[in-house]
């Protein structure tokens, strides 16, 4: 697998980053200008949005944008307000990944401390009064919500097609959130939920909502007719669906057989905190009794690296690993065929199915 993402990619997330950082850079000024204690707050939100990201919904909104306008007859190098949208997502991802760091209590993210972990180890340090894991954990909530705000802020000129967008997609992060947690604690690992929450986790808001949002920015969309706006985005949804959940599925196993230095992140976390996943249930279909016994230790926190090598050889035992490494390239060829049928000009079309690849084969 190739670790390096591809021209699509790196083009969007490089020009996202720079609109990001002459914003972060701004505010950073502006409230240290207020009281640097202000400031340090945007700081400290930058360095987790300036830090190592895919930025892939980015690039699903910019590409999906260029194809669409191409398509409707109104092809533009203004490609400002569409940034804009690119900025939001990756500042809304900043939100999501914040605040899920401490509902996992997470200790790392992309290689270094998480928000709460760091700041609960700053007050220890300073000598400051309260307790380290309080503090640490109200601090990253509050940071999570700045660029929250800030995400929405970036939104503020969007029209009302892709404003209406964004409330859904914004809801259905929440509400996948919120299944995440609930399953994991009630250990409801049976493969609907896994997939439920795949999908309203991860494969709308990753991938079928910024290619729709993308579209939605096109000038000339408010001009299309109602029948033909929906025909538009429910091939978007075809094509990103699958691919969102192949997104997903890719995560899974990452997750648990993955290279900390390329991830980011602690293997066999998903294990630890329970997760509820379509590579656990399938094991969980599979697996006699002896492997059900180690399975039954999935969502203990304090899982031993054993342990946590016992169970992902259950997970290659029972034929899991290699069942969803086959559903990843079945999702992947599902999406590929759905492309001819998007509303984009042939160069998108290219440009999508470069991205399709990214998705199913990535390492980190």
């Amino acid at each position: 697998m190739s670790n390096s993402p591809p021209e699509s990619v790196t083009f969007v997330g490089q020009r996202t980053e720079a609109l990001l950082g002459s914003m972060i850079h701004a505010e950073t000024q502006r409230w240290l200008h207020q009281d640097e204690r202000l400031g340090e707050g945007v700081q400290l939100l930058a360095n987790m949005v300036m830090g190592r990201g895919k930025r892939l919904r980015a690039a699903f909104v910019y590409w999906s944008w260029v194809g669409a306008s191409g398509w409707l007859g109104v092809a533009t190098d203004d490609d400002a307000e569409v940034l804009n949208a690119c900025a939001a997502f990756e500042l809304l991802q900043a939100f999501a990944l914040i605040h899920d760091d401490i509902m996992d209590d997470a200790a790392t993210r992309r290689g270094i401390p998480t928000i709460h972990t760091a700041q609960a180890e700053r007050l220890a340090a300073q000598g400051w009064r309260g307790e380290p894991r309080r503090y640490g954990e109200g601090v990253a909530i509050l940071l999570g919500d700045l660029a929250h705000v800030y995400a929405d802020r970036c939104m503020t000129h969007a029209n009302v097609y892709s404003r209406q967008l964004w409330d859904e997609l914004r809801i259905e992060l929440n509400l996948g959130q919120y299944l995440d947690i609930r399953s994991s604690a009630a250990g409801d690992a049976d493969r609907s939920t896994a997939q439920a929450v795949a999908t309203f986790k991860s494969a709308l808001y990753t991938i079928v909502r910024p290619l729709q949002m993308g579209a939605t920015m096109a000038t000339g969309w408010a001009a299309l007719q109602p029948s033909a706006r929906e025909v538009a985005l429910q091939r978007l949804e075809d094509f990103g669906r699958p691919l969102g959940q192949a997104f997903q599925l890719r995560d899974d196993l990452l997750g648990v057989l993955g290279d900390t230095d390329n991830t980011g992140k602690p293997v066999g976390g998903d294990l630890q905190e329970g997760k509820a996943t379509e590579l656990l249930s399938v094991a969980l279909e599979r697996a006699n009794p002896s492997q059900n016994a180690l399975l039954a230790r999935v969502g203990r926190m304090l899982l031993s690296p054993d342990e946590i090598a016992s169970i992902v050889g259950v997970l290659h035992e029972t034929g899991a690993v290699a069942e969803i490494e086959q559903r990843i390239d079945s999702l992947i060829a599902q999406a590929n065929a759905a492309i001819p049928t998007l509303r984009v000009d042939p160069s998108t079309q290219a440009t999508m199915s470069e991205l399709a690849r990214y998705v199913g084969k990535r390492t980190h």
